[in-house]
């Protein structure tokens, strides 16, 4: 008899347990976020969800906790409480008090939450606690007894109740919903005389059932709008993961254009949103605005095919840092992104800050004429983003690196803070369209490197126009006003004779050029020096010329007797000091094999760097081919 009267009890407590275990199952972890996201997806309250379709959540979040300490907690109370109020009612009413108030509780959870996720039958607890204090109070004044006892009796349980909620992080809304239904359902019963027959709670359900109804659905259109920016980003993230051409990444962009538009849309149509959402909507709008115009500067740098809009749009993800702080994260039904595995066999990066002098060597320490701050492998080799500053702190250079390369959009600046050009490189090799610019910062020339290098136009540093589509006379001057340099390009390619002139009038160079290649020219210095030269002073030489050191690195050959045989391609860069540095393997032998090559080239013969007019020296790079 004593089972019977507390069946429902038992099985409530029975079916509490078997759907907390059958969630640890379908989850496989108590761990969050993916415990908490487990629940959400299983019916846990949730009121963007539970208002919008899946109503059923009212129902269903009473059956699933947070944790065991949650578990364990309810069901003594429920054990305890419930069994009174069961022998006390009989098992139909009392199903009807616990749902009901658990439905009580789920509304008011609704209503005065913002974006909570709720599991636990507290709430029902909560209820069959008020419903059993309005009754015991009738029947003890009945009986005349002092009612005192049962307030304070009751005072301290809810203290204690709100004091553990509070450690568990329970909702207290839901907690005084629930036992606002029971204080109500408890007073009907006991006006009406009636404590085993359902009455009050038919009325109750239709009351919450239009409560329901009219519940404010401002968390449900605000959820929306989230997702429809956090879907927005997905898709961006995804597009950035992808190797598309430049005319897909410009489609792709121009799609995305009207996402932010619609997106913008979407929150502006909020007719209302609480004070607690005004500060997250005031950052989001100006997170939207800001990654529309990225968005828009993408499009302009594939469009016009100019990379100085990495910087607009470097400029706008800085601008966008402080709207990301969000109070209202609302990324629940996110898919949780797995930690990145296979750590190990990544190259280990370490930062680094190296110092170079005037033609970009390397030294120890300053002082010196620029500095480079950037990752290098175990090898000592650049990877990733690099940039390049000058003493003064002022950038030289942003771009990236791929085993020591060049690799992608570089843009280098002046020291005066304006562009010096912009382009792209393809294992150090330029590619692409790319801006130089005067040092007044206005555009001089765009040149195309692929399938062959096509000077397009070019302006003066007024940006009257030289050369267009690659025909035009050039004539550029001295700061003084003097002629320093007058030619002609037909075809995109320097043609014919160029001449230049020192800054006071006398005569510098004559050069004559057949589609794009220097053929001859000769030169005189202020001092009265002359060169005559051709096109190889472009580049770096052995200063005794290649067979020289080809019988040098011959001998090297033959005296290491190696049992290995093949080639070895390095290519490296000569300062205008006649440093060799940037060494890199083109094609390798072995590793003990590559780095004495080096060694060979490093202590060899001296090198002659690449030359302007056949005299004034530069950096530059050049390969040497060793076989063995």
């Amino acid at each position: 008899m004593e089972l019977r009267s507390r069946l429902i009890t038992l099985s409530l407590i029975l079916a509490n347990t078997v759907v907390f275990v059958a969630c640890r199952y379908i989850i496989g972890t108590f761990d969050d976020p993916v415990w908490a996201q487990g629940l959400l997806f299983n019916g846990a309250e949730f009121a963007p969800l539970t208002l919008d379709k899946e109503w059923y959540r009212v129902f269903a979040h009473m059956f699933l906790h947070g944790n065991i300490l949650h578990l364990a907690f309810n069901l003594y109370a429920l054990f305890m409480v419930g069994s009174e109020v069961e022998r006390g009612t009989g098992s139909i009413k009392f199903l009807w008090i616990y749902f009901v108030c658990g439905i009580t509780a789920s509304l008011a959870s609704l209503y005065f939450n913002l974006f909570v996720i709720g599991v636990g039958a507290s709430g029902a607890i909560f209820g069959l606690f008020g419903f059993s204090l309005v009754v015991q109070i009738a029947d003890n004044r009945k009986e005349s007894k002092p009612i005192a006892p049962l307030l304070i009796n009751f005072i301290i349980f809810l203290g204690i109740n709100l004091f553990y909620a509070k450690m568990l992080n329970a909702d207290n809304a839901a907690h005084m919903g629930g036992l606002a239904g029971g204080l109500l359902l408890g007073a009907a019963s006991v006006l009406n005389q009636s404590a085993k027959q359902v009455k009050a709670e038919y009325l109750l359900l239709v009351l919450l059932v239009v409560a329901f109804l009219y519940l404010p659905r401002y968390q449900v259109t605000y959820f929306n709008f989230f997702q429809r920016v956090l879907a927005t980003e997905d898709s961006a993230r995804l597009l950035f993961n992808r190797s598309l051409s430049d005319e897909d990444y410009l489609k792709h962009f121009k799609r995305f254009e009207k996402h932010w538009d619609t997106t913008r849309i979407l929150l502006d149509a909020q007719t209302y949103l609480p004070e607690a959402l005004h500060q997250d909507t005031f950052r989001l709008r100006r997170y939207i605005d800001l990654r529309k115009k990225e968005n828009n500067f993408r499009i302009q740098l594939l469009d016009k095919e100019s990379y100085r809009y990495r910087d607009s749009i470097e400029w706008s993800q800085q601008q966008m840092q402080p709207y990301l702080q969000l109070d209202y994260p609302l990324t629940q039904l996110q898919p949780i992104r797995e930690p990145e595995e296979d750590t190990l066999s990544k190259p280990v990066l370490n930062p680094v800050k190296v110092w170079y002098n005037e033609a970009w060597e390397e030294i120890p320490d300053p002082p010196a004429a620029f500095y480079r701050l950037g990752q290098q492998d175990s090898a000592g080799v650049w990877q990733g983003p690099v940039r390049d500053y000058y003493n003064s702190g002022a950038v030289q250079m942003k771009g990236s690196f791929t085993n020591g390369r060049k690799d992608g959009v570089f843009l280098y600046y002046s020291d005066h803070n304006t562009y010096e050009s912009a382009g792209r490189y393809n294992k150090e090799m330029p590619v692409g369209k790319w801006e130089t610019f005067h040092y007044n910062g206005n555009l001089k020339s765009e040149e195309y490197f692929e399938p062959e290098y096509f000077m397009k136009n070019m302006w003066d540093s007024l940006g009257n126009p030289l050369v267009q589509n690659g025909a035009g006379k050039v004539k550029l001057y001295h700061n003084n006003g003097k002629v320093a340099e007058q030619g002609e390009y037909r075809n995109g390619k320097k043609e014919g004779i160029w001449q230049g002139y020192h800054a006071n009038d006398q005569p510098y160079f004559e050069e004559f050029f057949s589609s794009g290649l220097l053929v001859e020219g000769r030169s005189r210095t202020l001092d009265g020096q002359r060169f005559i030269y051709d096109g190889s002073s472009l580049f770096p030489m052995p200063e005794e010329g290649y067979p020289h050191l080809n019988t040098y690195l011959n001998e090297k050959v033959r005296k290491l007797n190696s049992t290995q045989h093949g080639l070895v391609k390095v290519w490296f860069r000569v300062t205008f000091n006649r440093v060799l540095t940037d060494f890199q393997i083109d094609k390798s032998l072995t590793p003990e094999i590559d780095l004495l090559v080096i060694e060979w080239l490093t202590n060899g013969p001296a090198w002659l760097p690449a030359r302007d007019h056949g005299h004034h020296m530069r950096s530059g790079w050049t390969t040497v081919t060793v076989e063995f």
